[in-house]
Order: C-alpha cells, then structure tokens, then sequence
C-alpha cells in the first residue's frame, strides 16, 4: 500500500471516528439524527450528484495525447465509455517502443561520458532503435485516432476540440512567457549564460572550465539560441492546430496529420546533436565531473518528469529538476513518463510480529 493511500485511510477513519464522537452513539443519551426532511438534507438533495472525478491518463508528450486524455471529462455514453480502454490499451506498446528506445540511447551516453569517451558506433545503432520506434508511433497514434474519432460523436468531437484549444492558448502562455523571460538586468534571454550557470552549478566547474564551455556554448548552433526554440514553439503550435482542426471535422485519416515528436528534419537529428555536444564537453572535465554528468543523464529527456530523490518540497513532492542542455535540444519534446509502479513502488510491508510467549 502506497503512503498517500495508508495516509488517506487513516484520514478517513479519523473523520468517522471525530463525526461518531460529535453525533454521539446508538446507544442512550446519543444525539438526534438530522431527518431527511431537515433543512441541511434539503439542500444536499438540491445540490445534485457530485461532479465527476477528473481522469487523468498517464500518455506520451506526443501532440495528440490531449485528446486521448480529454476524452475522459466529456459526457461520454456508455458504449464510448467501454470503447475508451481498448483504445487506450493498443497505445501502451506504443510508450513502452518509445521509453525503451531512449533508455538505450541514454545508457549508452551515459556510458561514454563515465568513461571520457562516447561510442559512435553504439551511438548509430541507437538512432536506429530510435527510428523504428518513432514510427511506430506515428502508426499507433495515428490509428488510435482514428478509433477514437469513429467512437466519439460529432458533438463530442467538437466539444473535446473546444476544450483543448481553450487549455491549449493557456499551455502556450505559459510557455511563451518562460521562452520570453527575461534576464535579471531587463535584457532578452540570454540561454547560452542560463545554460552555463547551470552547468557550472551542476559540475563545479573552474573558472578555465567555464572559459571553455562558454566558447563550446556559444558556436553551438544547438542548443538552440531564442529564434530557434520559438521557431520550434511556432511549428508545434501550427501542427497542434492542424490535428485540432483535421479531428472536429466529420471525416478523419490519421495517416494525414504529422505526429511527429523530435524535432529536426530527420528522426534521430536532437539525438545527435545531444551526442556532438556531449562528445565536445567531456574533454573538459574532471573524472569526477563527468561521473556527475552521467548521472544526470539517467532520466527520461524533456524535464517533466524526475525520480522522486531530485524533487523538493515536503515529501519529495515539489517542482520536476531543472532542464539540462540535452533537455532544450530536444525541445519540445518530452519522454513518456515511466510507469506509477517505476516511480512509486510499493511501500515494503513489514513482516508480521511475532506472537507473545506464553507466561
């Protein structure tokens, strides 16, 4: 049992117990019982059913996966209800291609920075790995659009399109708001001086390190400066939208609308960029440094999601770790999040206690 759902049950039976205690028992002298009739049943009666609880669907950052995840909150019928799962379940293969491919990739850089050096050859073979899996996806999102665009009717379609673009304009506030932030002195976002601070930060790096990283940083034409991640943001957007627009109308062809979710004009282009940009910093450092490095390679790309260990706050449940470099390469891409069971195992029961000994 998970600690929220131990915590949340003794809550529960907490509130039961403090209710009994105000209300008093069955027994004599117990407090009366409010009637149905009363003024405070009344009014819940009024109140009508609960609303219903939020579904939330663990899915990829893929552009389509709003609609997947919004479906759920719409007044679905009960034939769309049971259609939903079977949907959903043909995508699991799909993140689990995905999240496979890139763990890969990332335990070989891992590798190669540990070591001082990155192996291309295993490197290549990865991008393979990485292209297969990529479109697979395509393939599997696509049909599982279709799917879900026959089950739903014309009205939920266009009731869930409206819902996502409404959550989508705030999505990219927030996103051009963060590309737009400034420096501390006013000035336009400086990413290369962002990007080496938290290098430096993250690796202790010396002075003369940092010497070199800045130069390393600034001909570096990805990590992308300000024009490139907001052309990226832009092509998203456009591609978002048009998927919004293709799924509302009557008729839809999932093979037509581009799922793709690296950026750059082939599959595997981010992951070798990341590769070129690792294999020019680790010269630069320390064993020691590059024994950190690595370690922070160990996650999925992307920044949204984090080991519970890298969180803060109380309980460990604060803000994701702070994007990397290889984070804005890949830029907007995001890795499908691991499984609950990854990232909260269940909590160790602890073995029975021994029986009293008999006096």
């Amino acid at each position: 049992m998970r600690l929220h759902q131990f915590m949340g049950g003794v809550v529960s039976a907490a509130s039961i117990v403090m209710c009994q205690a105000c209300h008093g028992s069955s027994g004599d002298g117990a407090a009366p019982t409010t009637s149905a009739s009363s003024p405070l049943a009344s009014a819940a009666a009024d109140a009508g059913p609960p609303p219903k609880p939020r579904m939330r669907v663990p899915r990829h950052g893929g552009i389509a996966a709003s609609l997947f995840h919004d479906a759920h909150e719409l007044d679905l019928s009960q034939a769309e209800q049971d259609g939903l799962p079977p949907i959903e379940a043909s995508l699991k293969a799909d993140d689990d291609g995905i999240r496979g491919a890139m763990k890969t990739f990332r335990a070989d850089l891992t590798a190669g920075v540990k070591a001082g050096k990155l192996d291309t050859a295993k490197l290549t073979a990865d991008d393979a790995v990485v292209d297969k899996a990529m479109t697979e996806h395509a393939a599997a999102e696509g049909a599982a659009l279709d799917s879900l665009h026959a089950l739903l009717t014309p009205e939920h379609r266009s009731a869930l399109v409206t819902t996502i673009r409404t959550r989508q304009g705030e999505r990219e506030a927030r996103t051009t708001a963060w590309l737009k932030n400034k420096e501390p002195d006013g000035g336009a976002p400086d990413w290369s001086k962002r990007r080496l601070d938290r290098l430096s930060a993250q690796l202790t790096l010396d002075a003369a390190q940092q010497k070199q990283v800045a130069a390393l940083l600034a001909k570096a034409k990805d990590p992308p400066n300000a024009d490139g991640f907001e052309a990226r943001w832009e092509d998203h957007k456009k591609r978002t939208d048009a998927l919004l627009t293709a799924f509302g109308a009557d008729t839809f062809d999932g093979k037509k609308v581009d799922l793709t979710l690296l950026p750059g004009k082939t599959t595997h282009e981010a992951l070798d960029h990341i590769a070129t940009f690792l294999t020019q910093l680790v010269p630069i450092l320390r064993p020691d440094q590059r024994e950190r490095l690595g370690g922070a390679l160990d996650r999925p790309l992307g920044g949204g999601w984090a080991a519970r260990s890298a969180l803060g706050g109380p309980m460990a449940m604060g803000p994701p770790a702070t994007r990397d470099v290889i984070d804005d390469i890949a830029f907007p891409f995001s890795e499908p999040p691991p499984g609950r069971e990854e990232r909260e195992p269940p909590m160790a029961i602890p073995p029975p206690s021994p029986p009293p000994s008999a006096h």
